[in-house]
């Protein structure tokens, strides 16, 4: 009899625990990135970096990584479709990942723009060419997506999105492509408040529980005092010192320089945070395009605290996978191969002017035979 009843209390307290974990699961998965803290599951089995990828299936022949990047719908935790972009990089389980966030009213197309300092490449290829792995999306209700005006609301929702693209590259890590514990987030414009308003919160670019987060280093570039709903020295303030962080902003863009100089005291309290001001009016991306510097000293900040950081690869859970569909392969069409074309022509000319000369001096000769 006691046996009988100690089983059957032990199936209860099993029954009560599975019915308590199915619906904490199901409650994550609604929630997506607001229940980070009850973040678990299974790891992702070590399989090939080809095993069950719907990336690698898309082109057999896209070529060499670093050489192509691919476009996508990614699903966010609601279910919501962002177009997307990502850069594979050539070192692959060693390669450092930056994100890239546009500003208000613009589109991750910003980050294919050509950049002056760059010669005719746009960030992301830039980034992709220096050997980083790179993801761009546009936010929720612009660019691609379908375009309606932002609820008050939507600010959480962006930043669950953001959330969403960290559990993409998650998954791009655990496949070999990339090391997701060297993360770097760029954010322009009303952008840069919202990614740091989302790595303010607890559980932004944590992987499992108690882990800490993968960001190692923010670029916030034309920040707001207040964009996206979100008042930026405020944010900062917690954020200096847990996480490297370089401010950047045109000096005559005043409101830009305002939120900058509002943060300015926290940042200098811990190393490895930067401003820089640059005498310019330009806001946003037409700064990091346009500014003499200004790409260059981004890429460089990036290169000092993502590349040169000594995190090793190590397989990651993946707790709250994310679904992603229309994926299609884009290889850049750089201006460089139109120069040779032009420069061939010049060449072809001047040869068919030396095979002329001859047959110009031939022909007096003939004349003077006849005469």
């Amino acid at each position: 009899m006691r046996g009988l009843l100690a089983s059957r209390r032990f199936w209860a307290v099993v029954l009560t625990l599975s019915t308590t974990l199915g619906v904490a699961a199901q409650e994550g998965r609604r929630r997506g990135g607001r229940a980070l803290r009850d973040q678990g599951g299974e790891p992702l089995k070590k399989v090939r970096p080809q095993g069950g990828d719907p990336l690698a299936r898309q082109d057999a022949a896209k070529g060499a990584p670093g050489t192509y990047h691919y476009t996508f719908k990614l699903r966010s935790f609601d279910g919501t479709p962002l177009a997307a972009s990502y850069y594979p990089s050539k070192l692959g389980a060693n390669a450092p990942v930056v994100v890239l966030i546009h500003e208000r009213q613009r589109s991750r197309k910003d980050f294919e723009d050509k950049v002056l300092e760059f010669k005719g490449r746009g960030l992301a290829e830039h980034l992709q060419e220096q050997t980083y792995a790179v993801f761009s999306m546009d936010l929720r209700g612009q660019g691609q997506n379908p375009r309606r005006a932002l609820a008050a609301d939507d600010r959480e929702a962006m930043a669950d999105d953001l959330q969403a693209a960290y559990q993409f590259l998650l998954d791009r890590h655990n496949r070999g492509e990339l090391n997701v514990g060297k993360l770097g987030v760029v954010g322009v414009g009303e952008g840069a408040n919202l990614v740091a308003a989302w790595a303010y919160q607890p559980g932004a670019a944590v992987s499992t529980e108690g882990r800490p987060a993968d960001l190692s280093a923010l670029v916030l570039v034309s920040p707001q005092p207040e964009g996206s709903g979100y008042i930026l020295s405020r944010i900062t303030s917690q954020l200096a010192p847990r996480v490297p962080m370089l401010l950047m902003a045109g000096s005559k863009d005043s409101a830009s320089k305002d939120a900058v100089e509002a943060a300015r005291k926290d940042l200098e309290r811990s190393r490895g945070n930067k401003i820089e001001l640059f005498p310019s009016s330009l806001h946003g991306y037409k700064l990091l395009r346009l500014e003499p510097g200004a790409a260059d000293t981004l890429v460089k900040y990036l290169d000092s605290h993502l590349k040169l950081r000594p995190n090793e690869w190590e397989p990651r859970y993946n707790q709250i996978p994310v679904t992603y569909s229309d994926i299609q392969t884009s290889r850049p069409q750089p201006a460089e191969k139109a120069k040779p074309a032009e420069k061939a022509k010049p060449a072809e000319k001047a040869k068919a002017d030396e095979k002329a000369k001859p047959a110009e001096k031939a022909e007096p000769d003939g004349d003077s035979k006849k005469s």
